[in-house]
Order: structure tokens, then C-alpha cells, then sequence
């Protein structure tokens, strides 16, 4: 079992009331209604919640309510990469509002800084519990880029769906049709 099944216990949902830290309402109904929709559909899962909501809070919480062994979490752009890979590393957003110990060590995550440009490359992210990626960086391009083994994750995340249906992105998911993929948007269409 992984990291996020190993940890799954600790993980906690207290409800934000006035000072009292925790999640959200819409957050708490997020993270219920993808655990809920994975028990009996293997179809990609789509939260729509508006900016500044949590999503990255609950992009976090269903890596442990889904027990992965390996998430993919995809991004549009290196600055959202960076803040979800620092934020995922040291599971601040968690930690903050009180639904995970504060001494629970961190997940080994990795945020791609070039291309994926191997299958060894890929085969080297099997160390790592999270892998936070930009789109183009992972997404197979002929003599560029090669596919993902099939089983390298279970969980993908993708921050931004809305782009989703772009070549590249939805190449991608669809040779990730294993893994359960949750699509986050603040913007349902493209």
C-alpha cells in the first residue's frame, strides 16, 4: 500500500466554523461526492468549484479518500505546478485546517522541470508519490516524448480541465484510461 492508504487514518474532516479551522461545506461535498462516484463508475469524475474555493485542498484530500499508490496531478502552467507541488510536499492546506497531523510526514513529491523524455524517465517517477506536471511536459510527442507505462499511476488530477479537450491533454488522459482521473475547473467550458 502507498503512501496516501498508509496515512488514510490520520486523515480527519473537521467542518470550518467561525475561528474553528476545517473544510469548507463545498469542499467536505466535493470530496464526498468523488469517493462516492469512484464505487461504481471508472468514468473521469468533474468537480467544478469556483476560484479561490479550495480546490487545491480538496485535489489533496482525494489522493487520500481514493488510498492512491500514485497521483498525477496535471497543470496548466509552471506557476501552478510549482504552488501545488510545494503545497502537496508539505500538505499545508491539510496541516492548516487541523485535518492532518501536524507531525505526519510528507509525501515524496516531484514536479517535472523538463520534459519526460525516456521510458527510464518515466520508470524513475516510480519513487515518488505525487508527480506534478505541466501538460507539455509529459504529454507523448513522437521522437519527443514516450507514453506513460499504463500502470505508473492510479490517480490523475488535472487542475484547469477545461482544457482537457486539447489534443495534448486528452492524448494523454486517454492513455491514462486506467488510472480514476478527477477534472477540476472553475470554468466548466472551454
Amino acid at each position: 500500500m502507498g503512501y496516501f492508504g498508509n496515512n488514510y487514518n490520520r486523515l480527519t474532516f473537521p467542518l470550518a466554523h467561525g475561528p474553528v479551522p476545517g473544510f469548507r461545506e463545498a469542499q467536505l461535498a466535493a470530496v464526498q461526492a468523488v469517493s462516492a462516484h469512484f464505487f461504481n463508475s471508472n468514468q473521469p469524475a468533474i468537480v467544478t468549484m469556483p476560484t479561490g474555493a479550495g480546490k487545491t485542498t480538496v485535489l489533496m484530500t482525494i489522493a487520500f479518500t481514493l488510498r492512491a499508490e500514485r497521483v498525477l496531478i496535471l497543470t496548466p502552467s509552471r506557476l501552478v505546478r510549482e504552488q501545488i507541488a510545494e503545497n502537496f510536499g508539505a500538505l499545508v492546506d491539510l496541516k492548516k485546517i487541523e485535518a492532518l497531523p501536524l507531525d505526519l510526514p510528507s509525501p515524496r513529491v516531484f514536479a517535472t522541470d523538463r520534459t519526460v523524455g525516456s521510458d527510464e524517465a518515466w520508470e524513475d517517477l516510480r519513487q515518488y508519490d505525487v508527480v506534478v506536471a505541466t501538460v507539455p511536459s509529459v504529454s507523448p510527442r513522437d521522437g519527443i516524448i514516450p507514453a506513460p507505462p499504463a500502470d505508473l499511476f492510479d490517480v490523475v488530477l488535472v487542475d484547469e480541465a477545461h482544457h482537457a479537450p486539447a489534443r495534448t491533454w486528452s492524448r494523454l488522459l486517454d492513455l491514462l484510461g486506467a488510472a480514476k482521473q478527477v477534472l477540476f475547473t472553475a470554468t466548466p467550458f472551454r
